[in-house]
């Protein structure tokens, strides 16, 4: 089996929740998706989670794919998936391993994955290791209306009811307005979440990067919040403090998480061996790919720390996240995107469906997802738009 194509397509589709107007620096709702074709006629899906007000980033993915990485794995094998991996990781000494090189290399990899898995017939993360779960149990990822305290705890009632493991609030819908700008509006906003949802809900709250807390002010609310029996509190601090990070797990009693924006086992084996987190969350649209997560996520295992995926951009990420979940004994979560945009509730052509809270696994092999080509038409940006 060889690789034949390799197409990385820009589509751009704002959630529906937004304001139509977002002030700078608001949610870009650009995302690359990676089609690799081979000549047995078994294709792959991935995706590569990009941001970039303006398209930028998914731009650059796309001519990273297109002029420096199909050139190099054309032709080849794609059930070597790793051995492509290390190699193009070596390759991208001369440009940067972050960032925007590392979400090229993820969708491509996911997508070989997806073709590995369907030559031998097998799921996703049975090739990975193993269908551990049926199902995984899912929370409801939502963002703070600031200006609606009361309203943001009812959206996040209606998961409650539908038995959804925790709801997790965030950011907030627009920079401007975002939680963890102001203290007192801070508190105000979870006293009023959980008089609504009750006070055994499990609550997550993502401070978000649209404020920039110190490791001291962290611990401060951190401690605050105490009282609101967080599950945990998530990137309340800047991606490269990783020395705030160590000073603030040690000094609350609540779960830190962050890893949403670390890249590839290297990033998180640091983060790990310094105790600097109590759970990660590889995003496999962004860490490496789906076989490098799994590579995370067997080197968090070994060492004794939790992990869930992170997963805010479309439906092929949430398939791949649920996999990765599946692959693992130790996978008991998947965060789920609510805030509705249609390359999540669109862009299968069979929606998710959750049953007591939970997602069920695909057992159809590779990925198990059926992309709708109608809605990559309608939401694709051409090169230069």
């Amino acid at each position: 089996m060889k690789i034949t194509k390799i197409e990385p397509i820009v589509l751009h589709a704002q959630d529906t929740s937004l304001p139509n107007e977002l002030d700078v620096g608001g949610y870009a709702g650009y995302q690359v998706i990676v089609h690799v074709g081979t000549d047995e006629g078994i294709d792959g899906w991935g995706e590569c989670c990009t941001g970039g007000e303006y398209g930028e980033a998914a731009e650059a993915v796309r001519i990273l794919i297109e002029k420096g990485f199909t050139p190099r794995i054309i032709g080849k094998d794609p059930r070597d998936y790793r051995n492509l991996w290390d190699n193009l990781y070596q390759d991208t000494v001369w440009f940067g391993r972050r960032g925007l090189t590392v979400f090229a290399m993820s969708g491509i990899d996911t997508a070989l994955v997806d073709i590995a898995a369907k030559a031998k017939g097998v799921p996703a993360c049975s090739l990975l290791g193993g269908r551990h779960k049926e199902t995984i149990p899912v929370y409801a990822s939502l963002l703070f209306n600031m200006d609606d305290p009361e309203g943001t705890g009812k959206k996040g009632l209606e998961y409650v009811k539908a038995g959804y493991y925790g709801v997790k609030f965030g950011w907030g819908m627009i920079p401007s307005k975002s939680f963890g700008a102001d203290p007192l509006a801070d508190e105000r906003m979870l006293e009023s979440i959980r008089k609504v949802i009750g006070d055994t809900t499990r609550l997550m709250v993502d401070v978000g990067r649209w404020v920039h807390w110190s490791a001291d002010y962290a611990i401060q609310m951190g401690r605050r919040f105490k009282k609101f029996n967080l599950f945990w509190l998530e990137e309340a601090l800047p991606q490269d403090d990783l020395d705030g990070y160590v000073k603030l797990s040690a000094a609350v009693d609540t779960t830190i998480a962050a890893g949403e924006c670390l890249y590839t086992l290297y990033d998180f084996q640091d983060v790990i061996k310094r105790h600097a987190l109590d759970l990660i969350q590889p995003d496999v649209s962004k860490a490496g790919g789906l076989s490098e997560s799994k590579r995370i996520i067997d080197y968090a295992d070994a060492n004794d720390v939790r992990w869930v995926p992170h997963n805010w951009s479309t439906a092929i990420n949430t398939v791949a996240s649920l996999h990765l979940a599946a692959s693992s004994p130790k996978g008991f979560l998947l965060e789920f995107k609510q805030e509705p945009n249609p390359l999540v509730t669109d862009l299968s052509k069979h929606p998710f469906t959750i049953e007591k809270g939970a997602l069920k696994v695909p057992d159809a092999p590779g990925l198990g997802i059926d992309i709708n080509l109608d809605i990559v038409e309608k939401y694709r940006v051409q090169p230069g738009q």
